[in-house]
């Protein structure tokens, strides 16, 4: 493993430079990344620039100062991506293949945006949407064509760089990792981030281990899983622990046999309501009260009262409404309420924003989109459906999945362009071959 890094040093140093530019040049680093981007792409350098904008994505979901600089920069690359998609070498396979079933979803979210009070700021973020589920696939197919290896490899370090720093400043600088003096966020914005983080990237370093054994060893697998699941537990994040568990539990049973494993996965998500309506008695029989923030269950940590707000304009908006970034106004007008019963952030639950954003039919529209590339998926592997579970669950209490520039929606994109693109299962090489 260090071999490996230190044989890929120079590309590394690329990306470090880029985070030392932004916390120490100021505004220097809003020109410099971009003519970056720039020299790499006529280098053939696809995978650092993919690689480099997942970690500037990572970046700008701390709220650390010194990493503040992530949050402005993040959407002008995203639009450096979206140049570079035009002069991207195109596979045989339709480029657009992946985003081609969210048209009719982003027909609806620009219509929304029609008198809305925030429509610059929805326009925006509907670019940025449109613009990750259009560069990252076919940018992702082409490193599966010709670099599969290199690229997946150093797609599990930068993630494995992440959490060790965290871990490693939590030791050395704890103020740094911990959250409001209480809880480990690691590098991330704040311990549900860390929750989500940790999800997400077991489900893409659990596939491809699956599918390229050969990439990790059995101890460095066992280090890399150790250093997720350590920071999982610290984070404390209930989403995100159970999500994980859901899928490990899915993938289990999945491999087993499919129908099975599907059946009775649905009915854990079918007896979800009587599981959680004892929870309570379960976490304290097991002694689990402290860890799982119990005082804070009743009202979800001000979650409850989010989403009775949230209803009550759905109700206004049922159909439709007024696109992207609606959610943020809304919730902006509830601001000191919100405070007053412990409640900072968001409704907390994806499908609940995108309602409210963009109406049922929105709703709709949307979940469609990603359920037409996860079915895709699966005609490669079931076990895509692993993942769909966990994801159920953990957008039911966490509003991801509605951002476009976060650290976590685009790994999900990764995850299904991999497992849809049959050069993802192409007979695996030695690494560096």
């Amino acid at each position: 493993m260090l071999n490996q890094l230190l044989y890929e040093k120079n590309n590394y140093l690329i990306l470090l430079f880029w985070v030392l530019v932004g916390a120490f040049a100021g505004p220097l680093v809003y020109v410099v990344v971009p003519l970056h981007m720039l020299i790499l792409r006529k280098k053939g350098a696809w995978l650092w620039l993919l690689l480099g904008f997942w970690l500037i994505l990572t970046f700008s979901d701390s709220r650390r100062p010194v990493f503040s600089f992530a949050e402005d920069l993040k959407p002008l690359m995203m639009l450096v991506m979206g140049y570079l998609f035009l002069v991207m070498p195109k596979e045989k396979e339709d480029p657009l293949r992946f985003v081609k079933p969210y048209i009719p979803f982003f027909i609806v979210a620009f219509a929304s945006l029609i008198g809305s009070p925030v429509a610059f700021e929805g326009f925006q973020k509907t670019v940025s949407y449109v613009l990750l589920l259009t560069v990252i696939p076919p940018l992702v197919n082409l490193l599966l064509t010709y670099e599969r290896e290199r690229f997946l490899y150093h797609l599990v370090m930068v993630g494995v760089l992440i959490l060790a720093s965290g871990i490693a400043l939590r030791v050395f600088y704890p103020d740094f990792v911990i959250f409001k003096g209480e809880r480990y966020s690691g590098l991330l914005g704040n311990p549900n981030g860390m929750g989500i983080y940790g999800f997400v990237f077991t489900a893409l370093f659990t596939f491809i281990i699956h599918f390229h054994k050969h990439l990790f060893t059995r101890n460095q697998s066992i280090f890399i899983y150790a250093l997720i699941f350590a920071s999982l537990i610290m984070s404390g994040s209930r989403g995100g622990i159970f999500s994980t568990a859901i899928f490990i539990t899915a993938w289990f049973l999945l491999r087993r046999d499919v129908i099975t494993g599907f059946i009775i996965m649905s009915a854990i998500f079918i007896s979800y309501q009587y599981v959680m309506a004892n929870f309570e008695e379960i976490v304290i029989s097991l002694g689990l009260a402290d860890y799982f923030r119990l005082e804070t269950l009743e009202t979800g940590s001000g979650r409850v009262i989010v989403a009775e707000v949230a209803w009550r304009h759905i109700k206004e908006n049922y159909w439709f409404s007024h696109g992207f970034s609606f959610n943020e106004h809304i919730l902006a007008q509830y601001r000191d309420y919100f405070e007053q019963h412990g409640h900072q952030g968001n409704v907390h639950n994806s499908w609940l924003t995108m309602w409210l954003d963009t109406g049922l039919t929105g709703l709709i529209l949307f979940i469609f989109g990603w359920l037409v590339n996860f079915i895709r998926a699966s005609r490669f592997t079931p076990m895509v459906w692993a993942v769909f579970f966990g994801i159920l669950l953990s957008c039911t209490v966490e509003s991801w999945l509605v951002a476009t520039l976060n650290p976590f929606t685009i790994v999900l994109v990764i995850i299904l362009s991999m497992l849809g693109n049959p050069e993802f299962y192409g007979q695996a090489e030695d690494l560096g071959q």
